[in-house]
């Protein structure tokens, strides 16, 4: 059984344990809390290289921050490497590293750990889900492919990193499927998109349809749910004029409306207000129109 660090407070370490030995059927990561007695080791900065993987890119904003800590508290939380020959590969706390140089200490505590290629990808990634921290969609898909062709199935990994089968295949997904401007944008992290979208964009088979779709979501900063409407085939949110007749005032319903409500001239439909919003649903008594009325709301946003 192999464990690698995932917290470290008030004098305990949280570990996250998982088999190391592909050739028992791999059992799922399971989190406990223990003493650990062993102290860290203080290494020199100067021997520490950076990751082989780089799932979480360096952020500026978060080093400074972690930087007045440390100079302000010390460091509070020893980071966790694996040896390389004559060196020492950075396996989580690449943050702090930085962090620590910036603030000119020459050492750092450091828990070692013997971890092959394999053990290091599922402990970073499941530290850093477990985090709720920024991942390169494209590296984590990339290590999904890594362990796929050393022979691990698609829901052990989901097991390991404690998410479904569906989770791993949506980001395979993207290796194969997104066009390749959009390849690079999820590589980089440029623009508004984050992974679930570019999720989304690799079910749409023409990579053209892909770019216009992308670049409408970073223009309009579409939500991922107005993204699944737009694939469903529900019309984008539009502006209307409120026009006067003898002193009652109406609106005319787009057609791309009327068709998505399923609804025609002369039919009752049932109106309220939401907030700023004056809303119109279907109120037909057909089990495929309650359906509809459900999930395809129409809101009119009333503006002065």
């Amino acid at each position: 059984m192999t464990a690698f660090i995932h917290r470290v407070y008030a004098g305990r370490v949280t570990l996250v344990c998982f088999d190391s030995d592909k050739k028992v059927t791999p059992v799922a990561l399971v989190q406990k809390s223990v003493t650990y007695f062993n102290p860290p080791t203080d290494l020199d900065l100067d021997s520490l290289k950076s990751p082989s993987w780089i799932l979480r890119p360096i952020d500026n904003q978060t080093v400074e921050e972690l930087a007045r800590s440390i100079a302000n508290m010390g460091l509070l939380q020893p980071i966790v490497v694996r040896r390389r020959e004559l060196e020492y590969e950075v396996v989580f706390g690449n943050h702090r590293v930085e962090a620590c140089r910036r603030v000119g200490m020459k050492r750092i505590p450091a828990f070692i750990r013997d971890f092959n290629e394999d053990e290091v990808f599922l402990a970073r990634i499941s530290e850093n889900l477990v985090r709720n921290s920024f991942v390169n969609p494209i590296e984590e898909a990339r290590g999904y492919r890594m362990l796929i062709k050393n022979g691990w199935t698609i829901n052990t990994v989901g097991r390991k990193i404690g998410k479904g089968d569906s989770y791993v295949c949506e980001r395979l997904a993207m290796l194969d499927r997104l066009g390749r401007d959009l390849f690079a944008k999820a590589y980089t992290k440029k623009g508004h998109l984050t992974p679930s979208p570019f999720e989304l964009l690799s079910r749409v088979g023409d990579t053209g349809r892909q770019k216009e779709l992308a670049e409408l979501v970073e223009k309009r900063r579409l939500s991922v749910r107005a993204l699944e409407d737009i694939l469903n085939g529900v019309p984008l949110p539009t502006k209307v004029t409120i026009e006067d007749n003898c002193g009652a005032l109406f609106v005319r319903i787009p057609t791309e409306y009327a068709a998505t409500m399923e609804v025609t001239a002369g039919q009752t439909v049932r109106m309220y207000a939401r907030g700023r919003k004056l809303v119109l649903e279907n109120t037909t008594h057909s089990k495929a129109h309650r359906k509809r009325r459900i999930r395809l709301p129409v809101a009119i946003p009333l503006r002065r």
